[in-house]
């Protein structure tokens, strides 16, 4: 599929300077690292034709005028079916970019297992513009998970905060996998009660990590690593290796359009054999107790 790029010159993010030109050209360098993670997956995509400083919107649904190369799932949801996108190559992924799409949030699940999760993920935000909470939360994580015998994934979500993730075989229910990082979350709170809470409702946290595990859910999405998010010094989700999340000087926004290329030229992606490290429910439940 042939791609024509319209408005090259128009600005995306006015506080570094950056085009809708630079936006596709950047995503065009970095594809082979973020397809992978977009591939079979349905999409929201965050879009944002006139740049961050005008009113942007999600979409869901593929338009009428795509092209119909772009490869499409209907998808069954409450009140009605929606066709999402599924970004299979670098041609579509231009494509989406052209029409303004600066950030990519994908299922937890694939295309052809729309109720089974191949990862649960624990979004961890601070209560307030302290990092540091969100880095202690993450290493207490990584640690109960290490001494229990699962593999664990972190990533700077590009936002505030950090996504945990297992990957999963895929095989379980999402109701069935989200009772489980329930129950994890009842078990961080009763070791860790002064860094978590499961107290939904933030006058009751009292400065404690809300430990969320929302995104577990049938259509639910999170942001795809290495997707550029839509706030101002254009920065990116990107995954990390665990002795860099003790990095003081990392925060949640670190890597960004200006700076991601030379890290991804220098290290490799530490997320790149994740799908070897799959766990069932059954031997995660298991671990766990």
């Amino acid at each position: 599929m042939k791609v024509e790029i319209s408005n090259e010159e128009k600005v995306f993010f006015p506080d570094v300077g950056i085009t809708k030109g630079d936006l596709i050209a950047f995503y065009d360098d970095i594809s082979h690292h973020i397809l992978p993670y977009l591939q079979d997956r349905p999409l929201m995509m965050h879009r944002f034709p006139d740049g961050i400083d005008s009113d942007g919107f999600y979409q869901k649904e593929a338009g009428n005028y795509f092209p119909a190369a772009i490869e499409t799932k209907n998808i069954k949801k409450e009140g009605g079916r929606v066709n999402h996108v599924i970004c299979q190559n670098k041609s579509t992924l231009k494509y989406l970019v052209n029409q303004g799409t600066i950030a990519f949030h994908t299922w937890l699940s694939r295309k052809d297992a729309l109720h089974h999760p191949d990862k649960l993920i624990i979004d961890l935000d601070p209560p307030g513009d302290d990092f540091e909470i969100v880095r202690d939360a993450a290493l207490t994580l990584h640690e109960f998970f290490k001494n229990a015998g699962v593999t664990t994934f972190a990533m700077t979500t590009g936002s505030r905060g950090i996504h945990v993730m297992v990957p999963m075989n895929g095989k379980s229910q999402f109701d069935d996998v989200r009772d489980v990082a329930t129950h994890l979350g009842g078990i961080m709170v009763e070791k860790h009660g002064d860094i978590f809470t499961q107290e939904v409702r933030k006058n009751k946290r009292k400065g404690r990590l809300y430990f969320d595990i929302q995104r577990n859910a049938y259509g639910q999405t999170s942001v795809c690593p290495y997707s550029v998010r839509a706030i101002e010094g254009a920065p990116v989700a990107t995954p990390l290796d665990w002795d860099e999340m003790s990095d003081g000087s990392i925060c949640a926004q670190s890597f960004t359009v200006k700076n991601l290329e030379k890290r991804l030229a220098q290290k490799e992606d530490p997320w790149k054999n994740h799908r070897k490290h799959a766990i069932g429910l059954k031997r995660l439940k298991k671990l766990l107790q």
